[in-house]
């Protein structure tokens, strides 16, 4: 065999499309696809070796280059690049064991990190010309040797001849392009790489044009950790940071379509904040204030983000960057809000999210303005993402279905159904494509993982050191994700939601966590917990099943389910009076959402308030409703004042104390909520959530202690319930929260 040079370069006796072609085989084969850091190594080695930069391939270049260590890393210390080519060589040693028609063989001698390729019969019969382009090998294609013929010119031989020569090598020519063709054929099975593999969360993702590098944002661990913006390469081990700020949230990072930029959020406690940096680093520029999740449009001259217009949060601007100039494109309903924007490849079209009261729905609408139209189907649940196709003629849609979010290829203006995309796991959400090189495959970048989302039960009577309620403990622990309901009004009870059996349903337990037991079986529904009848026998809850938002009644021990509302309106946030007579709720029947009750057996609708208000509470004397101006959202943010009104309806009043929506709930001597949104920085330093409560008799606040653990602040609507005598809470943990990026090489 012929051996290249350790510092071959491309022409140097084995052609460079050769050896990536071979590359290629290895990386998409069974043995490799399970081992990305090995993948990556090797075509590291393997690119330096082809760029003439085969000699520089020492221990600490690979170390700093391709694992992203420090320029002073001790490989005395840490031996892993040593260990990592020990696996190397034993892998390509595994490969090529087996029964192979390779033309080229890669090695890695003991020893050394270049590369050797070693080249067979087979692979003489292509060459590379002068221009680079793949000729004919004349010595390895000729016939067996036979005695030479006598001289004579072109004249004397027989035309057949010439005609059978010119055939025969038609054929050689042909077989010749067949063999380069499989060469160069770059339509290998798609292979899903694990990109990153972090401790805590990596979400956001975004590639660059090229494909070659992905920027995201990294939380934790712990979950709560304010997150950072970084970069990392795609078939390599090389990442840093783009941002490091301790004490600021910065999420959505988004790569511009030229490469020069990267657009991102950033969360100061004031107002959050569009920037744009270079992805080297650098000098930041402050592009929107009030401003957050921004999408580039295709010319990179202007962005597309989630803007809190006073008045109307939620919204969707475009703003032109040279000159600042902006234009709303939506203004969703009260409830509502609109996320994830995208604009189309030609720059046309606005794709984004609808989301709100426990649905979810794609619209799209001009760029040029006008009004948004529904994109296929409202959902239950939250869309975990969308992207255009680079053509335009497709959406990946992150749907939710039962078993979890589901990346889907939704036709735009074909009238096909909508596929999944294979190959990566539910809970892939946030994708991001990437055209690789001048071919026709693709990169697809997604964030993947199962959150687990806790509940705990806190005795708020048992004995503390010092200001922390320490007596707290898991409640019906599970894997997937659980969200507080109510207790019953005995305290002898807990309701709660849980997607713990695939898709989401109402749960009942004991409060010491025995019987415990599934009350629906709804099919593709989102649903949030309401209250107990006051007999303890039934629940209401809302639910969601496409674009409908209804309140339903469940008998705990029949298991019958009797729905309330007529589907008209979207009805949610449904509470039982404390006589049983009435069920009170928020509905949008009168055009914005409004505190209404209808009858627990049916009729009386009946409207109580015009003030916008959402989750009514029952005072204990059953007099006055006690409700908030804001929906609860998927976090633990963002404060709203307390209203009260009448259970018979009329003018509602300000109640001197202001909460976060799905945190807060009535006891039988006052409110109970609570006060701070906590990370684990903070943490670290005070404890966790602090807990205070609004007494009823002389109207003050006091504090009722701090917990020893961080309530949410995400992946909930609901996020604490109290019982009525107020012993006992329950409140939401997120007790794993861990995401990777995925990419998909070679989707198309």
């Amino acid at each position: 065999m012929a051996h290249s040079r350790p510092a071959s370069t491309p022409g140097d006796d084995v052609p460079a499309p050769l050896v990536r072609a071979e590359l290629d085989r290895l990386l998409a084969s069974e043995l490799f696809a399970r081992s990305p850091r090995l993948s990556s190594f090797l075509k590291f080695i393997v690119e330096k070796t082809l760029a003439g930069e085969g000699e520089s391939l020492k221990e600490h270049v690979i170390a700093v280059e391709l694992y992203g260590k420090a320029a002073d890393f001790n490989t005395a210390e840490d031996p892993i690049v040593r260990i990592d080519a020990r696996r190397l060589r034993d892998k390509l040693r595994e490969y090529y064991a087996g029964p192979r028609d390779a033309a080229i063989v890669i090695s890695v001698p003991k020893g050394s990190y270049t590369p050797v390729f070693d080249t067979s019969a087979a692979a003489s019969v292509v060459q590379l010309s002068a221009d680079g382009s793949t000729v004919a090998d004349s010595a390895a294609v000729a016939a067996p040797v036979v005695a030479p013929l006598p001289a004579a010119s072109v004249e004397s031989i027989p035309r057949w001849w010439l005609i059978a020569g010119t055939a025969l090598g038609m054929v050689i020519v042909g077989l010749l392009w067949l063999v380069v063709s499989q060469v160069n054929d770059r339509s290998e099975p798609a292979r899903l790489l694990t990109v990153t593999a972090l401790p805590g969360s990596e979400e956001d993702p975004s590639l660059s044009p090229d494909g070659r590098f992905v920027v995201f944002s990294w939380t934790g661990p712990p979950p709560s950790t304010k997150s950072d913006i970084w970069i990392k390469s795609v078939d390599g081990e090389a990442m840093r940071n783009l941002t490091n700020t301790l004490d600021i949230d910065e999420k959505w990072p988004q790569w511009s379509p030229d490469g020069q930029w990267i657009a991102f959020s950033r969360s100061p406690k004031d107002r959050p904040v569009v920037v744009k940096v270079s992805p080297l680093g650098g000098p930041e520029q402050t592009i929107a204030e009030h401003a957050y999740e921004a999408a580039w449009t295709p010319d990179t001259r202007g962005l597309v983000m989630h803007w809190e217009e006073p008045g109307h949060p939620f919204a969707i601007i475009h703003q032109v960057l040279e000159t600042g100039t902006r234009r709303q494109l939506t203004r969703p309903p009260v409830g509502f809000s609109d996320i994830f924007p995208r604009v189309s490849p030609d720059g046309t079209t606005l794709a984004f999210v609808r989301s709100g009261g426990g649905r979810s729905a794609v619209f799209l609408v001009p760029m040029a303005g006008g009004e948004p139209a529904l994109f296929g189907e409202w959902s239950g649940g939250v869309v975990g993402g969308i992207e255009w196709m680079p053509d335009g003629r497709e959406l990946l849609v992150t749907r939710p279905a039962s078993a979890g979010r589901r990346l889907m290829r939704v036709p735009v203006h074909a009238r096909r159904p909508e596929v999944p995309v294979p190959g990566f796991p539910y809970e892939s959400v946030g994708p991001s494509i990437s055209r690789v090189g001048t071919g026709s495959g693709y990169r697809l970048a997604v964030a993947s993982g199962q959150p687990d989302v806790g509940l705990r039960l806190v005795d708020l009577g048992a004995p503390r050191e010092g200001t922390t309620i320490t007596a707290d403990a898991p409640f019906c622990d599970a894997t997937r994700a659980d969200a507080p309901g109510r207790f019953s009004p005995d305290g002898s009870q807990v309701a709660f939601t849980s997607n713990r059996s695939g898709a989401w349903q109402v749960w009942v337990a004991r409060r010491d966590g025995s019987d415990l037991r599934p009350v629906t079986r709804l099919q593709d529904a989102a649903v949030s917990l309401g209250s107990w009848s006051p007999d303890g026998h039934s629940l209401t809850f809302d639910a969601t099943t496409g674009d409908r938002t209804d309140v339903y009644i469940v008998a705990l021990n029949a298991g019958t389910v009797t729905r309330l509302t007529d589907g008209t309106a979207n009805a949610t946030d449904p509470e039982w009076s404390r006589d049983g007579r009435w069920i009170y709720f928020s509905s949008n029947q009168s055009g914005e959402p409004t505190i209404w009750r209808v009858a627990a057996t049916g009729g009386g609708l009946t409207q109580l308030t015009t003030d916008i208000g959402f989750d009514p509470h029952q005072s204990p004397d059953g007099r006055s409703l006690y409700f908030i101006g804001q929906p609860r959202f998927h976090g633990l943010d963002g404060r709203t004042a307390l209203m009260r009104v009448s259970v018979d309806g009329g003018p509602a009043e300000v109640v001197d104390v202001t909460v976060m929506p799905g945190a807060w709930d009535v006891t039988d001597t006052g409110i109970v909520y609570v006060a701070d949104r906590i990370d684990a920085i903070a943490a670290g330093k005070r404890g966790a959530n602090t807990l205070e409560a609004y007494d009823f008799k002389d109207h003050r606040i006091r504090t009722i202690g701090q917990l020893a653990f961080v309530v949410g602040p995400f992946a909930s609507s609901r996020f604490l319930t109290v019982s009525r005598d107020g012993r006992w809470a329950l409140a939401s943990h997120i007790d794993r929260w861990e995401r990777d990026i995925l990419v998909l090489d070679g989707f198309r």
